[in-house]
């Protein structure tokens, strides 16, 4: 019994050192390629207010990027990068941005954004809620809870 469970085990672990990280299945491309987690760095022009979004769980990842003026942003949704193009906006003023957002991904499916305004801070403020709701390929609505801050790069 012993033997066959050591055998098991060896056999687990031969198969997940065998798999490729996902940064390699990004790059490569392949079929098999694990989901983006994570937004890459972005930088605010002089001058450009932005919008920073990391997703509330553990561990944190960068989800959403909006600079201020912008027609689209940049996001996580459904575990790829994808370009959004607001489409509407209302709610009350949060510093460069509203408290509501309604965009559409690259395939035309609609994203929507709701903040909550948190306290002023050096250059901006704390988004301490937010959260994003798109649909998957099945059709199904994914709400992701979000936190954040708006922040200027001075001139």
């Amino acid at each position: 019994m012993k033997s066959r469970i050591l055998s098991a085990c060896a056999l687990l672990l031969a198969a997940c050192a065998s798999a490729p990280s996902e940064t390699e299945a990004l790059v490569e491309g392949s079929s098999t390629s694990a989901s983006l987690q994570s937004l890459p760095t972005q930088t605010l022009e002089p001058g450009v207010c932005g919008l920073f979004l990391w997703t509330r769980d553990e561990p944190r990842r960068f989800t959403l990027f909006y600079p201020s003026g912008s027609a689209t942003a940049e996001a996580i949704v459904n575990g790829r990068q994808d370009t959004l193009t607001k489409e509407s906006q209302g709610g009350d003023v949060l510093e460069q941005f509203m408290t509501f957002m309604r965009f559409h991904a690259e395939d035309g499916s609609p994203v929507e954004l709701s903040l909550k305004a948190g306290e002023l801070i050096e250059g901006g403020r704390r988004v301490p809620s937010a959260r994003m709701i798109s649909k998957n390929a099945e059709g199904w609505e994914i709400i992701t809870p979000l936190a954040g801050l708006t922040a200027c790069q001075p001139e």
